[in-house]
This record gives structure tokens, C-alpha cells and sequence, in this order.
């Protein structure tokens, strides 16, 4: 008798936009069929495995329900979920597994007086329903969640919950881009309007409520947004979605969900941002389980190779896009061929090999191959095993856009390049980032947000516009980007002997006291800076790998950093690869790194960047390789030439083709069997600074004194004015400084006339430039007026008859003139008479106000600049 497998999946594209005003959504319906498409295949995999070692526990996806089970558009009402819930999840038992899949907007509505206490922003977490409020119904609710999946876990099933909708970080997508989250309802509903009964009620809120065993996985947190993103099909999907099926694929669904969740975080890095998907599991020890218990995850040794006469007329292995083969449109992926019945460990010898092939078509569960060796004739009557020997390092697809001067002269480079890592595509959705050349420089983009990738070239404009030498080096930026992206997306390959659960690597950071695990579920790790004695100390990280195998590994970590640098990472000594003994007698063996000290990069911190991700890859393989290989310094320095270390087989050729697309058709006469695992720490510093006083002034630096004031409260700190504030789009400087500063720059040989700069606080010969008051924790900003201003006063400076000094912010889409400057006693003294509102980004969520000071030359720049920023405030 088959275990079963009782799967409610819900996608919603089509909503009531004019009844309701609920935007509609696009790749709802494609995730939905998707992971229904997976399921099935890798269950029939699954079983089909079992079979020939003679197992007889089969699993069966129960697709005969009494009500709807896949729920699309219209039919996903709430109703309908709620029935999906109650009369079929609910048949499930101790021996089956249950799945709750919803993908559709999420959002959010005033929480009941009673549920108040446990949420901190005041809301409830809601699944907007196809029917959602239209002919007043409601949303469904988490805490109505909450209820359904209590009583399906009355019969103890295994219950796996995935929602891919924003705000589903607690329990529960975004139209622009396309984000999938729509508006909250403004009112909260009576307790009436719910679906449970109040005698739950009280239950829930009582404190020996225990929560239903199930274990939650979310497209992102609670206070985050899921977007969607166009896949290697060319067809759209949620973000989430799309690398969660991805990351099954690649490694046979056989992570645990801890390694699952991490994996799709790495696999997300570089395509959408601040997106962190989440999980959560009830008990916290359900997390080492794999994905659906095991249910729909095996390892596969080998492909059958058959000649198919009826249907393809021509060689065909039986994996395809849901086993893990990738495209054609990636690169190559290459087979050994063997005699069917070969032993396991002779798999691993090419000498043993009838012949070679490579792959030139891939479907869904199937892929044509062409064979390489004209001298062997195959029977076309007999079955063949095919192990993969390599697989494809895809180009990085790039939509080249923006003003057609600068475009032509970039796309007449790409074209003379002999450039092999890099792909332009002729529509944008296709594209997995822009080249967009605007005003003069060259920008780097994600379509996900249209926000760079890295600084522009040339960072700050010139006079020169578009130039070839521009052009030579955004392209080499892109080379660069393309591979890390390849390293990062290096996956174990679908035949590998290696299975994801033999070696795993735990990461640990330790931040303010407190320890993070990569095991416990916590994706991204975090990794803050804590503020103790007036100064910042950096988080620590270490690892341990274990290998719980019966045969001896070799592995490697290496470290890729958010400046597209990838190096060997310094926990161990040995820089190519690693010994780990087998398994011996049921003890695991244990490999522990030395502790490091994790820091986000000055040249990072001095351009106001202060959120900043690393990711840990390990690679584990059968042999000895040279890690080595794939490092790469940080933006813009050339990787190194030679290479080669003499090393053999099909892993160290895949990590030495990196940086090379020579064509290779010579197979090493071992067969690597390989996996990879990435944990990704995400480094946060956020602004520190020194408190104001009251009644006496502070030392903000060397000859920077800050003075008191009896009622504001808040942080100061002075720090860099990053690079990237000279572009039209600064947050920093407005557009009339830098129109004056472009036109001073091609006058200043006739005239000899300074432009409009930043004023630096630096007067103690320390590196760098401290240009931007940064105030944090802002309390009672309307405290700060003409008559009661803060005051900054410079020591041993002074201002002449014709230099000025404005403090300027910006304030909404505008700036702001907050105050002014003059010469006290031998000292500069700048007033700042008002405040503008915090502005609010990731790394501060509670909001910061950054103040630059602009040193002005003459009265007609001082008048103009204080004109034109009158007018807008």
C-alpha cells in the first residue's frame, strides 16, 4: 500500500480588479504548475528507483479528491480553500505528507484588539483569496491558517506549508516589477468574521497553547515584498518559486530543509533584492528532514540511454529540465556511456566507457543526444547507462540599452570582444541584468528594481561622454560579474554519486554575543556590527564540515564576496583541497575551520554601502582539485593567467574552463563525483555615532565639536560623501550643484573659477574624506528651529569674504537649505535651524537624515544655489 502524498495547491494571476482594485499578477498560475509538474515526475522517479533495489515503498500524489485540489483564478475562492483544507488535506495520516502551496498576492489588515500583543506592527498577515473583497469577503487570515493547519495535523501527516506572496515571512507577491502584495484592508474585522470557533480562540491565546508540528517556508519576511522574475523557460514566475523548484531539481530533492532554504537564498543573490525567504518549523529538529520527508527525492547514479524510434528518432536519456539537465541554451553538457549493469565504482572510470556523448536537446523529462565516437556502432536494441562528465557554465544574458550614441559605440566593442561569458539578448525580460548607457556613462542594472549593480563608468561624469576605453571597461565588469554568477550557480551535478546529505557544511556567526547556525533554518545568516566602548566590533564566522559518507572526500571552501571577489575562504590552511576520512563505525568525522573575523570592505563603508553580503560555497568531490582555480580578486583587477596546476579530472577542468571557453572534447580518465552547498552571511554596519547633549558639547572628531541642545535626541556621526553621489540621481547632491560643478570644470582653464565641492571635516591627515552629517534614533525633530539650532563648530577655521558653506538634505524628491555658516571666534560655526524627515533604507530601518555641506565660491553661485532650492522646498 502507497504512502500519499495530499498536495492544495493555489495560484492566483486573475484577480476582481474592477470589483475589488486587487492588481493581477502574472506567474502565480506557472509556479502553481510548476511544482505540480515536479512533484509527479519526481515521485514517479522516486518509485521507479525503489522498484529496481527491490523496495516496495511507494508514494502516491492523491489527485482523486472529492473537492478541487489545484486551485487557479477563479476557482481559488476562499472557500475553496478552506473546503481544500477540511475535506481533503485533512484525510491525511500519520504515514502521508501534506502540502499547502499558495502563490498570489499577500497582504495585510488591522489586527483585533485580541491578537494585538503578538504582532508588533499592529497587522495581520492575509492570503488575498480570487473572491477577496468582493460582496464583503474577507481575506484569509494566519491565524485562520493557523486553525486550518491544526486540524489537519490532528492525524500527525507530515505538513509542509509554502507561500509566495509578500509579508509571508509570519505566516503568510508586489504588482511594480512585479511584487506581489496589494493594498491592506483599512478595517479590522470582528472576531465573528473568522472562521474558528472562540473556544479555539481561547485555546490559541492561552499560554500552554502548543503550535501544530508543520514546518513554513516564505517567499521572503514579514516585512519584505515577493517579486516575480522571468526563468531560463522564458515564462514568469515568483522569484521564490522559481529558485525553490530550481534548487529541487538540481540536487534530486534531496536537501534537508534548513540546506533547501539556504540554497534558494544563494540561488536568488543578483536577481531580485531584499528578498530573503524564510523558514520555520515546528518542532526546530524537523528541520534536518528533507524536503517532503523524502517523499519525492532519490539519487540517481546514472540516465538510461535508449534509441527512440517512435518519438524522437534518436538517442535519449531519460532526464530532462526536472531532473536537473540544463539547457542547451547554457552551454554543453557532456556523457559517458557505459554497458547497463555496470558496477557503481567502474561509473567512475572513462576507461570503462563505451563512448562519449553530449546533449542537444532538452525537454522535460527527456534530452536527444548525439554520440561522439563514429567507430562505435550502438545497438539500437539495447539500453546504455549515460553519466554526466560536465555541465554548462552559461553566458550572462545582458539587454544593452539607454542613448544610441553611447549604445552603439558599447555594442560595436561587444562585438569585435572575443568575449565568451557574456550574451546580449534582443528582449528584456530575457535578460538577466541591463547595460544602460545614460548621460555619458555606462550603468550596470537588475531589472528587478532597475537599480545598479556596481558603480557607473566612468563614475563621476566628464567631459568626455562615450568613449571606447568606457566601453572596453563596463564589458570587462560584465565578464567579471559573469563569473562569479557561474561559480556561485555551480551546482552537483544530476548523476553524482555524491548525494546532498553526505557532507554538509555548518556555518556559525557570532555576532554581539549571540550565535547564528546555518542548521537552525536562518537564511540569511546575520551578521551585524555591534557598537560597545564608542567603536564597532565586526562579527566572527567558522565552519565545520562533516562528512557522514562511507568513503573518503576531499572538499574546499571558498568565499564570494558582495565585490564580486571570490577567494579561497582562510578557515583552513590548505588552500586547494581538504581530506575528510569516511564515516568510520557510525561516527561522523568533523572538520573544524579556525574562526574569522567577517568585515564589509573600507572602500564599501566609504561609499556609504553598509549592507553587504558574503556567500560560503563548499565543494566536496571523490578526488583531489584545486580550489584555486576559480578565485578572482574584487572589481576591476584582470583574474590571473595561468592557471593550470596539473591537476586532472572533470571538476578541475570545469573550474579552470571559468576563465576559459576553449573547446575541449578530451575527457580525463576519471569521472569526479562532486556536490556543492552555499550558506550566504549577510554583514549589516549600521550608523554609530555619538549621542547630543543637553547642556554640553561633544567631540564628533579631531576639531569637529558638536553642541548641546535641551531637547533634540538623536546620533551623530560624520562620514564619507560616496562617489556615486555625483550622478543626476544623487540622494545628496542636487542637480544645480552638479550643473554648476560641470560647468566650472570645462571653464576653469579660461576663467580660473572654483566649482561648488563638498566641505570635509578632516583635519587630523587620517585617510579619506568625512563630507555627510549622518543622524540616527531621531527623536523630536521639530525641536530644531532658527531660535533653538544645532550647532557644529570647526576649530581653527575660517571662512573668507567670498567662500560659503550651506548644509543641505534631501527631503522627499526635493532639498532642503537647513541652515547656514560663518566665522565665530577663529572658528567656522555651522547652524542648522531645521530638520528634514528621516529617510529610511534597509540597513537603518528607523529611518536616518544625511546632511551634506557645500562650499559655494562667490556670490552669484550662492544666490543661484539658495534660489533654486527656495523654490522647490
Amino acid at each position: 500500500m502507497a504512502n500519499k502524498i495530499y498536495a492544495l495547491l493555489v495560484g492566483i494571476d486573475d484577480y476582481q480588479t474592477q470589483l475589488t482594485g486587487v492588481s493581477s499578477l502574472h506567474g502565480c498560475v506557472n509556479d502553481i504548475k510548476a511544482i505540480q509538474e515536479y512533484l509527479k515526475h519526481a515521485i514517479a522517479t522516486r518509485n521507479k528507483i525503489a522498484a529496481e533495489n527491490g523496495a516496495d515503498n511507494k508514494w502516491k500524489l492523491v489527485d482523486d479528491s472529492v473537492v478541487p485540489w489545484k486551485l487557479t483564478n477563479e476557482l481559488a475562492t476562499r472557500q475553496a480553500i478552506i473546503d481544500g483544507f477540511e475535506q481533503h488535506l485533512c484525510q491525511a495520516d500519520s504515514d502521508d505528507v501534506v502540502l499547502f502551496y499558495y502563490a498570489g498576492h499577500g497582504s495585510q489588515e488591522p489586527a483585533p484588539k485580541v491578537f494585538s500583543h503578538l504582532e508588533r506592527d499592529g497587522n495581520i498577515e492575509t492570503l488575498v483569496c480570487h473572491d477577496s473583497r468582493a460582496n464583503g469577503v474577507r481575506d484569509l487570515a494566519d491565524k485562520e491558517l493557523n486553525y486550518l493547519i491544526e486540524q489537519v495535523a490532528k492525524k500527525d501527516p507530515h505538513i509542509l506549508i509554502i507561500l509566495d506572496s509578500c509579508h509571508s515571512g509570519t505566516a503568510t507577491r508586489d504588482p511594480d516589477v512585479v511584487e506581489r502584495r496589494t493594498n491592506p484592508n483599512p478595517q479590522p474585522r470582528d472576531l465573528k468574521d473568522f472562521i474558528f470557533p472562540q473556544e479555539w480562540l481561547e485555546q490559541r491565546l492561552s499560554k500552554s497553547y502548543q503550535r501544530p508540528r508543520h514546518i513554513a517556508i516564505s517567499a521572503c519576511r514579514d516585512f519584505q515584498t515577493a517579486k516575480e522574475h522571468t526563468g531560463s523557460d522564458g515564462k514568469r514566475h515568483g522569484a521564490f518559486s522559481y529558485f525553490l523548484t530550481e534548487a529541487l531539481k538540481r540536487t534530486n530533492g534531496g536537501l534537508s530543509y534548513a540546506n533547501l532554504v539556504q540554497d534558494i537564498n544563494a540561488l536568488i543573490t543578483g536577481k531580485v533584492k531584499e528578498q530573503s525567504p524564510q523558514i520555520e518549523a515546528e518542532p526546530k529538529d524537523d528541520l534536518i528532514q528533507t524536503f517532503l520527508g523524502g517523499a519525492a527525492g532519490e539519487r540517481i547514479n546514472y540516465f538510461t540511454l535508449t534509441h527512440n524510434k517512435k518519438e524522437h528518432h534518436n538517442w535519449v536519456i531519460n532526464g530532462g529540465i526536472l531532473h536537473g539537465i540544463r539547457p542547451t541554451s547554457e552551454g554543453k553538457t557532456s556523457l559517458a556511456i557505459f554497458p547497463q549493469g555496470t558496477e557503481l565504482e567502474d561509473l567512475q572510470d572513462i576507461e570503462k566507457a563505451i563512448c562519449q556523448a553530449e546533449v542537444t536537446q532538452v525537454m522535460t523529462e527527456a534530452s536527444k543526444v548525439v554520440l561522439f565516437d563514429e567507430k562505435i556502432e550502438l545497438s539500437q536494441e539495447q539500453v546504455y547507462w549515460a553519466v554526466i562528465t560536465d555541465v554548462p557554465l552559461p553566458n550572462l544574458k545582458v539587454f544593452f540599452k539607454g542613448d544610441e550614441a553611447g549604445k552603439n559605440i558599447v555594442l560595436n566593442v561587444f562585438d569585435q570582444d572575443a568575449n565568451k561569458f557574456v550574451a546580449k539578448t534582443d528582449t528584456q525580460k530575457n535578460a538577466d541584468y541591463y547595460l544602460e548607457a545614460d548621460k555619458g556613462q555606462y550603468w550596470i542594472v537588475q531589472p528587478s528594481d532597475n537599480k545598479p549593480l556596481v558603480a557607473p563608468v566612468p563614475e563621476i561624469p566628464d567631459t568626455q561622454g562615450y568613449t571606447q576605453q568606457h566601453a572596453k571597461q563596463i564589458i570587462k565588469r560584465l565578464e567579471h560579474i559573469a563569473r562569479w554568477k557561474n561559480i556561485l550557480e555551480l551546482k552537483t551535478p544530476p548523476t553524482s554519486q555524491v548525494k546532498a546529505g553526505d557532507v554538509e557544511m555548518e556555518v556559525i556567526v557570532t555576532s554581539g554575543g549571540k550565535e547564528y547556525s546555518s542548521k537552525d533554518g536562518i537564511s540569511p545568516l546575520p551578521g551585524d556590527y555591534t557598537f560597545e566602548n564608542n567603536d564597532f566590533k565586526e562579527p566572527k564566522v567558522k565552519v565545520k564540515v562533516t562528512n557522514r559518507s562511507d568513503k573518503d572526500v576531499y572538499f574546499q571552501i571558498l568565499e564570494l564576496a558582495g565585490d564580486y571577489e571570490i577567494q579561497v575562504a582562510d578557515f583552513f590552511d590548505e588552500r586547494s583541497s581538504i581530506r575528510l576520512p569516511e564515516n568510520q563505525n557510525g561516527s561522523e568525522n568533523i572538520a573544524r575551520g579556525e574562526e574569522l573575523e567577517c568585515f564589509i570592505p573600507d572602500s564599501y563603508l566609504n561609499n556609504g554601502v553598509r549592507k553587504y553580503d558574503n556567500i560560503y560555497k563548499l565543494i566536496v568531490s571523490t578526488r583531489e582539485f584545486d580550489a584555486s582555480l576559480l578565485q578572482q580578486p574584487g572589481l576591476d583587477n584582470p583574474p590571473p593567467i595561468n592557471r593550470s596546476t596539473g591537476l586532472s579530472g572533470t571538476l578541475n577542468r570545469l573550474m579552470d574552463s571559468v576563465y576559459t571557453r576553449q573547446s575541449r572534447r578530451t575527457i580525463d580518465s576519471y569521472i569526479d563525483n562532486w556536490m556543492t552547498q552555499e550558506v550566504k552571511v549577510t554583514l549589516v554596519k549600521p550608523p554609530g555615532g555619538v549621542e547630543i547633549k543637553q547642556s554640553e558639547s561633544t567631540s564628533l572628531r579631531n576639531g569637529v565639536e558638536l553642541q548641546g541642545h535641551p531637547s533634540f535626541k538623536g546620533k551623530f556621526s560624520l562620514n564619507p560623501l560616496p562617489r556615486s553621489s555625483w550622478n543626476v540621481n544623487s540622494d545628496l547632491i542636487p542637480p544645480i550643484v552638479l550643473e554648476k560643478t560641470l560647468e566650472k570644470r570645462t571653464s576653469a582653464l579660461r576663467d580660473g573659477k572654483r566649482s561648488p565641492e563638498p566641505y570635509n571635516f578632516n583635519f587630523d591627515r587620517s585617510p579619506g574624506s568625512f563630507n555627510v552629517l549622518e543622524i540616527v534614533d531621531v527623536e523630536d525633530r521639530e525641536s530644531v528651529t532658527p531660535e533653538n539650532p544645532i550647532k557644529l563648530s570647526v576649530g581653527h577655521q575660517t571662512l573668507s569674504s567670498n567662500e560659503y558653506i550651506l548644509p543641505i538634505a534631501k527631503n522627499g524628491e526635493s532639498f532642503l537649505l537647513l541652515g547656514q555658516a560663518k566665522t565665530v571666534n577663529s572658528n567656522i560655526e555651522i547652524t542648522i535651524e531645521r530638520l528634514p524627515e528621516p529617510r529610511v533604507d534597509s540597513p537603518n530601518p528607523q529611518g536616518s537624515i544625511k546632511i551634506v555641506f557645500l562650499k559655494v565660491f562667490g556670490e552669484a553661485d550662492l544666490d543661484a544655489l539658495v534660489k533654486a532650492l527656495s523654490d522647490k522646498s
